[in-house]
């Protein structure tokens, strides 16, 4: 089968949130603001933007807030986020929402959406990666995924002053690929999660998965295929892992500034990058 364009995407959003629950509080995480915006809304921008607006959004039981909020009905608390334009967007985008019982992992909510994406590709959006000046991510990826219809990740580089915003996972080793765009690259490997803290060697940089992806709809026979060996939760990584070694996988270096506002260390510096990025007021 053959695929020229991208409809669908799934937004995860029920995760617990534990890195972030000191600044959240009994907010779910995708509504935390940074620039004055929820974290799902970047996302829903960014997909809309990009032209997909048939969107899958993965909730917990806890979080029907974010489902009042995407419908225009939000609980008193969330009715100031909802402006004029926000009213707009979300009437533009089609919503269907999936329940995650329990907290088993990302590769296991998604699993809830196979009926919804169906035999199409399918973006994947990371709501608590957020991607500064640059274009959407998805805008990013769908001219590779035009010209070379498989499964496509996007990945930024990372600075060793930069790797204590960021989680120990994914990150990936590539290949520049002979005759294509230097940012778009053959993956090698894929790193799993560890324990222990990333850390970036002074004076060089890694390419880490970031923001979102494109794949394939035998993602969900991957996610099936990975889950008699998942220990407790289901996640995406040996999905993914499993895809590299079995079909391939690509990755597109992404334009921009890309900030993980799901730690407090990576929404912090989000939200005082933007600041900095204001005009200078006057001093009087």
């Amino acid at each position: 089968m053959s695929f020229t364009t991208v409809r669908k995407a799934l937004i995860p959003a029920a995760g617990l949130g534990t890195r972030v629950r000191g600044i959240a509080g009994d907010l779910p995480k995708e509504l935390l603001t940074v620039a004055a915006k929820p974290l799902i809304v970047h996302a829903i921008e960014g997909l809309a933007a990009s032209g997909v607006r048939q969107i899958g959004v993965i909730i917990s039981p806890a979080k029907e807030s974010i489902r009042q909020f995407l419908l225009g009905n939000p609980p008193e608390f969330l009715a100031p986020l909802l402006d004029a334009h926000l009213r707009v967007l979300f009437k533009a985008c089609e919503f269907s929402f999936f329940v995650q019982p329990e907290p088993t992992g990302l590769a296991d909510g998604v699993s809830l959406c196979r009926e919804f994406v169906g035999d199409e590709p399918f973006a994947l959006i990371m709501p608590d990666n957020i991607l500064l000046d640059g274009l959407p991510v998805i805008t990013q990826l769908i001219p590779f995924f035009a010209s070379d219809a498989r499964d496509i990740l996007g990945a930024i580089y990372l600075k060793a002053e930069e790797a204590s915003r960021f989680g120990n996972v994914g990150m990936l080793e590539a290949e520049i690929i002979p005759g294509e765009s230097s940012r778009f690259r053959k993956v090698s490997d894929f790193s799993g999660k560890k324990g222990d803290p990333l850390r970036v060697p002074p004076g060089e940089k890694l390419l880490k998965n970031f923001g979102g992806s494109i794949f394939l709809p035998h993602f969900f026979d991957f996610i099936e295929q990975s889950r008699p060996n998942a220990k407790g939760e289901l996640d995406d990584v040996p999905v993914i892992q499993a895809i590299l070694r079995e079909e391939g996988l690509k990755v597109v270096v992404l334009e921009g500034n890309g900030f993980d506002v799901g730690n407090p260390a990576g929404y912090w510096a989000a939200n005082l990058y933007i600041e900095s990025k204001q005009p200078e007021r006057p001093s009087w």
